[in-house]
């Protein structure tokens, strides 16, 4: 049995940062994929509906992404991230919200994750998300002008990477890493969205070092 157990959904960003920093620290991890619309399991944890959700060692849970990012890194040596958050980079991430979930919520509900396996929890989601975007089906019709939209975002994304080093700031990872390539992970569920080289060498190298694979072969 592993020591660690998450609960997460597979779309989630938030559960992608948490689920991050048990790669980087080769920590063995069972992800425990609820139902979107199970309501019951994290209020019965927690008190209320989030994700992600980590069971400790000693049985007791922990919600909040940043939290468990901080409680692990600490716990097993070396502890390696840098605290701290690019002003820049999150105004670009600010800037890409509406084209962003515009793209990837309603391709998210009709992919195969476990969250999305039984028609009350696609419902579920798209019923709350669709107050938030608008309408998943308009959404996709205009998928080539949010694609526009956001180009240039990754653009200027690439262009904030250093051109050396193998994180957002050079040699050490940080909290920027964390928010980046979630952000980056949800969009690699577009077909066809290609990202810049710098920045696609960087999703992929840090799919690798995190152990938390793209969206690509699920891409629609």
């Amino acid at each position: 049995m592993s020591a660690y157990r998450l609960f997460i959904y597979d779309h989630c960003p938030y559960c992608v940062k948490a689920r991050m920093i048990f790669g980087l620290k080769n920590q063995t991890l069972e992800n425990v994929t609820l139902l979107n619309d199970d309501e019951k399991t994290p209020v019965s944890m927690i008190g209320q509906k989030m994700v992600p959700i980590l069971e400790k060692e000693n049985g007791k849970f922990m919600p909040e992404s940043l939290d468990i990012i901080k409680y692990i890194d600490s716990k097993h040596s070396p502890e390696q991230v840098v605290w701290e958050e690019d002003s820049a980079l999150m105004e670009t991430l600010h800037q890409a919200r509406v084209d962003y979930y515009s793209l990837v919520m309603p391709r998210w509900v009709r992919s195969n994750m476990e969250e999305f396996k039984t028609e009350s929890a696609r419902n579920y989601f798209q019923n709350k998300k669709e107050q938030m975007i608008g309408s998943f089906s308009s959404a996709l019709e205009q998928t080539e002008t949010f694609k526009k939209n956001i180009s240039p975002i990754l653009e200027s994304l690439d262009q904030q990477l250093p051109s050396s080093g193998e994180w957002y700031k050079g040699d050490q990872i940080s909290l920027n890493d964390f928010h980046l390539f979630a952000f980056l992970r949800g969009l690699t569920i577009v077909k066809n969205l290609s990202f810049p080289k710098v920045l696609q060498k960087y999703a992929e190298r840090t799919a690798q070092k995190t152990n938390v694979p793209l969206s690509t072969d699920i891409a629609c």
